[in-house]
């Protein structure tokens, strides 16, 4: 830590207080005397946190090789302990300390993570004498803040002063917050519009009541940097930033009062100790350094432990393409088929099965999937009286007594997941929702998928049942209308650097159809290549792929591509970023055992030249193999036997407009 000069008259004060602490174990709040100043570095060097103090405020900065990417953004909340906003002081000495933390996930884009991290706590005190720590972590990849409470009983967050200030110049790619009670029966915010891309900062949101996380900036000549949260459970709310951005400041939000019941307070009330979510920055030379980070789950920690084997995989799905009428027992067997045919672990029945299957149909229908090797998933509505979704079943999640009855059953017949769908807003009422969904599964053995949800934030780690989480605009939206499919090539670029960065993304991909009505004769027309789609299951990362094949697929493709999809694993045990930028094009690598997986899709309306540099990844001399678009026939694909390059160590690939390639070594 380096302190900002000082005159002779303030360092004999500077040296008196610190006497006073040797002597009697304190030191007596500094309030204006000495601005609290310091410079903190991670552990490679490379990104530094400046923190300071000015006109009573306390504001911080985060450079990246020497690079600003963060301008002088303020800090402070309001509680019903007091204001600690302004006029802090420090009560004790500031803490550092350096940290390391080792973890496995099951559900995410590496299996075995280390990450290296430098703590740093400025304990303060408030004018009433109320105490709160200000704890900020630097790593590698960025920076995170949080503010913590000592003391007992409870404390109510009102409103926080903190936010992000990005320099002159800066260029977002940011998705605009739902208005409360719009959308499919007045579900939103569900964070499922598209992003607006390399706009201004200052630049309104369209909808006009702000931007949802994560957001993603680009600073010209200096790096990328991405703004989120992460560890919010039941004893707090998720946040968003504000509509407005006065001088590049994107300041945090709660909730409306308007989403979900007007009963329930947008206003989180922790019990003491507790601390709030972590406010992460994640800073990169590019957008691949940013979207390789791992930020979301290293400042988590897990609630419980699993009480079964999670176990990620694939997963049919007849709803995608054939909606409501193909939820039946005849069509949901020939789903299941296809699952033991390609190897799928799982086949989703979506609603409304218990109408149109029973509960009787689904226990023969769960014995048949498991004679087969598959293992059925159920969709849920949460219902509740904050939501006029019709579709059912209903009244089954919303109450404890009735949700563990459920799940009983569930358990009892085989069932080995749930996705529980049309939530309503980020009030703390729906984090302790989502988190009793979570505990209650996890003891009768269900994983669990959230849809017409809220942002994943930490729970790949944090609830290790969590498998996967909508949260976008997926691939459903791109049925229903032409502009979204129209939008889908660019849309698809756009995900890796934003959404995905921060958990698992349920966008259920890969829909082979030319056509996207549910007679395949009708509807939007698909402006995506057959390798663009098959590209995208290894593009995007979840627990479980829901994937939007239909049995005649397996049919009109060659069996090349069925053995690919029998080899695409559930999870994978490391993801690098090789190149690309959102709305541009993306290329992945992501390794599942001894198996490399490397694919790529082209965002735009023009054939591009791909040069993929495998170097350090993939040994030179490995045989392997890459489905790329045929030629002059754009829903067709070809094989290609490759050997991974000994010399350059490039694997060089011409990608048709709005195509794809994926290779496996």
């Amino acid at each position: 830590m380096c302190h900002q000069p000082i005159s002779k008259s303030k360092q004999v004060m500077k040296h008196y207080y610190v006497l006073v602490l040797l002597l009697v174990g304190f030191l007596l709040p500094v309030r204006a005397q000495v601005p609290v100043y310091g410079e903190y570095k991670s552990p490679d060097k490379k990104v530094v946190l400046k923190v300071y103090q000015e006109e009573a405020h306390f504001f911080f900065q985060v450079f990246r090789d020497k690079q600003l990417l963060l301008d002088k953004s303020p800090l402070g909340i309001e509680t019903s302990e007091g204001s600690f906003y302004n006029d802090l002081a420090l009560r004790s000495r500031i803490k550092n300390k350096s940290g390391r933390e080792k973890y496995t996930l099951v559900v995410g884009k590496q299996s075995q993570i280390k990450k290296k991290y430098r703590e740093i706590t400025f304990p303060l005190v408030n004018l009433q004498g109320k105490e709160m720590d200000l704890v900020f972590r630097v790593m590698n990849d960025g920076v995170a803040y949080r503010y913590a409470f000592p003391g007992k009983g409870s404390c109510t967050v009102f409103k926080e002063h903190g936010g992000f200030r990005l320099p002159a110049g800066a260029k977002g790619y940011m998705t605009p917050l739902s208005k409360p009670k719009t959308g499919f029966a007045g579900t939103n915010p569900s964070y499922e519009e598209h992003y607006v891309l390399d706009v201004p900062v200052g630049t309104a949101s369209p909808i006009g009541v702000g931007w949802t996380f994560p957001a993603l900036f680009e600073v010209p000549g200096s790096g990328w940097l991405l703004v989120s949260e992460t560890g919010v459970d039941g004893s707090f709310c998720g946040a968003h930033l504000a509509e407005l951005s006065t001088g590049g400041l994107y300041v945090l939000e709660y909730p409306s009062m308007d989403e979900g019941l007007y009963s329930q307070s947008p206003y989180p009330t922790m019990v003491l100790p507790n601390a709030t979510p972590w406010r992460m920055v994640v800073v990169g030379a590019d957008p691949n350094r940013v979207a390789e980070t791992t930020m979301a789950t290293d400042l988590v920690e897990p609630l419980y432990k699993p009480k079964f084997d999670v176990k990620p995989g694939k997963a049919t799905w007849s709803w995608l393409v054939l909606k409501d009428d193909s939820v039946t027992y005849d069509v949901s067997r020939r789903f299941v088929d296809m699952a033991d045919h390609l190897d799928f672990e799982y086949c989703l029945i979506d609603a409304p099965w218990d109408v149109q299957i029973g509960r009787d149909g689904i226990e023969k229908l769960a014995a048949y999937a498991q004679s087969r090797g598959v293992s059925l998933l159920l969709w849920y509505n949460s219902n509740g009286n904050w939501n006029e979704a019709p579709q059912t079943p209903r009244d089954r999640m919303n109450t404890p007594a009735a949700r563990k009855e459920e799940m009983k059953w569930m358990q009892k017949i085989g069932i080995k997941g749930i996705k529980v769908d049309f939530f309503g807003g980020d009030k703390q009422f729906y984090m302790q929702y989502y988190q009793d969904i979570l505990t209650d599964a996890n003891e009768y053995g269900l994983t669990v998928n959230f849809h017409g949800t809220t942002l994943p934030r930490g729970w790949e780690r944090m609830y290790p049942n969590f498998v996967t989480n909508e949260a976008v605009k997926g691939m459903e939206f791109i049925t229903f209308e032409q502009g979204n499919a129209d939008l889908q090539p660019s849309h698809c670029t756009v995900l890796p650097y934003t959404r995905n960065v921060v958990g698992s993304m349920d966008f259920t991909p890969l829909i082979l159809n030319a056509k996207l009505g549910s007679d395949r004769v009708s509807g939007p027309v698909r402006l995506t290549t057959a390798a663009f789609e098959l590209a995208l299951p290894v593009v995007f990362q979840s627990g479980i792929q829901h994937v939007g094949l239909v049995p005649e697929n397996i049919l009109q493709y060659p069996f090349f591509v069925t053995d690919y999809l029998r080899k695409l694993p559930g999870s994978w045990d490391e993801t690098y970023f090789l190149s690309g930028a959102p709305g541009r094009d993306v290329v992945v690598a992501r390794r599942s055992g001894e198996t490399w997986f490397v694919a790529g899709i082209n965002g735009e309306n023009r054939e591009k030249l791909l040069s993929i540099d495998l170097k350090g990844l993939i040994k030179a001399g490995k045989e392997g193999c890459v489905l790329v678009d045929k030629v002059g026939t754009p829903n067709m694909v070809d094989k290609l036997d490759v050997v991974a390059p000994k010399k350059r160590r490039t694997l060089d690939l011409m990608i048709p407009a709005y195509g794809g390639f994926v290779a496996v070594f």
